[in-house]
């Protein structure tokens, strides 16, 4: 038996025959950029998250960008974040002159930790934006982050690149921030078939700055009054994934219970299960264990088939491209022992039963039970 990491091709099999019928039309329909569907997209996923507006972009490293120049911040502005994230997290603004700085994080959630993170504002001068990473789908504290920020006059932008549908203590992430950015990559909980990306917000002015941003600067036909970028959401990318938003919760559903189907086939092993926060509604992008032997189990998994992966083996500050910043082995110990331990498990909605209790089996076998 095989099973792969990801199956979108399984996962959309029964809404095949409508996304071909609008690829079809978008196709006839002589309109390909920043068109109707884009529009249509924009005010359905704001009306979905809760927000007054929605701005799609090119990709989710794009909607951190554009997201966090159009709060006004310049090069030299230093931000916040975590280390075990993607690096664009870091490098949408970075490339830009922004200047990341990092803090450690929880142990149970792998999400920022809220102490380390008023530890960094208190120490450090100079902070102006604080980008929390809703890991794997599970949302981070937002209350004690906000607060945070707040105590010493920071901006948030919420990174919900993986957490389309979670939510905080009832609240869609994307709600609780200044801005806050999603991804349409194609394996995320809401994926487009290729890039694809957007900001949401309530700040009208950062809207619209969004809107000459992702235009070239453009802020009238031809008229150019910044610096700006061309990141437009892709017309047909809009379409298509406008047939997938209103599946979204179905599936986070299924996300759900695939993840407790886990949770009991590998109870009573020494890998550390993933723990949904009291606070939260955990969409599972990512089911994740931890475990001290992972390379090896990685190994005996990939004979038995089974597909895994790591999300991210080397923690952000300890990347080359970083080195000017003065970070080292040790700067954020719980990041870095998460980094060698954690290995991500195939999860997606159309994963059967079967399939997982074949993974469980194996990762039992491999601890001799």
């Amino acid at each position: 038996m095989i099973i792969k990491i990801f199956d979108i091709e399984r996962d959309h099999k029964t809404i095949k025959s409508n996304l071909i019928k609008t690829f079809e039309n978008v196709l006839s329909g002589g309109e390909y950029i920043l068109g109707r569907e884009v529009k249509s997209f924009e005010e359905e996923f704001a009306a979905y998250v809760g927000t007054k507006y929605a701005v799609g972009v090119a990709s989710g490293t794009d909607a951190i960008k554009i997201g966090g120049l159009a709060l006004g911040f310049k090069p030299g502005d230093k931000f916040v974040t975590t280390p075990n994230t993607y690096i664009a997290t870091a490098m949408a603004l970075s490339a830009h002159g922004l200047v990341p700085r990092f803090c450690d994080i929880e142990d149970d959630s792998y999400n920022m930790d809220p102490a380390a993170l008023k530890d960094l504002l208190k120490k450090e001068d100079g902070i102006r934006l604080c980008v929390p990473v809703h890991l794997y789908g599970q949302p981070c504290r937002l209350d004690e982050i906000r607060d945070a920020c707040r105590e010493y006059g920071v901006m948030l932008m919420e990174d919900a690149c993986q957490a389309h549908g979670s939510r905080y203590k009832g609240r869609n992430v994307g709600t609780m921030s200044d801005v806050a950015a999603f991804s349409f990559y194609p394996t995320k909980n809401l994926g487009c078939y290729g890039d694809g990306g957007m900001i949401v917000t309530n700040n009208e002015s950062a809207y619209k700055q969004m809107l000459v941003l992702r235009a070239h600067g453009q802020t009238n036909h031809h008229v150019h009054d910044v610096q700006g970028f061309v990141s437009r959401l892709d017309e047909l990318q809009a379409a298509l994934v406008r047939i997938k938003l209103p599946f979204l919760d179905e599936w986070n559903i299924a996300r759900r219970q695939k993840a407790s189907l886990y949770d009991s086939g590998l109870k009573d092993l020494p890998v550390k299960r993933p723990v949904e926060a009291p606070y939260a509604y955990h969409v599972y992008h990512l089911y994740v264990i931890a475990a001290e032997d992972r390379d090896a189990l990685r190994a005996y998994l990939a004979e038995k088939g089974i597909i895994t992966l790591i999300h991210y083996p080397t923690p952000i500050h300890l990347q080359r491209v970083y080195d000017q910043l003065g970070y080292r082995p040790g700067s954020f110990p719980k990041a870095e022992t998460s980094a060698r331990r954690i290995i991500s498990l195939p999860l997606y909605p159309s994963l059967g039963e079967d399939e997982i209790a074949y993974v469980c089996q194996a990762i039992n076998e491999f601890y001799g039970k």
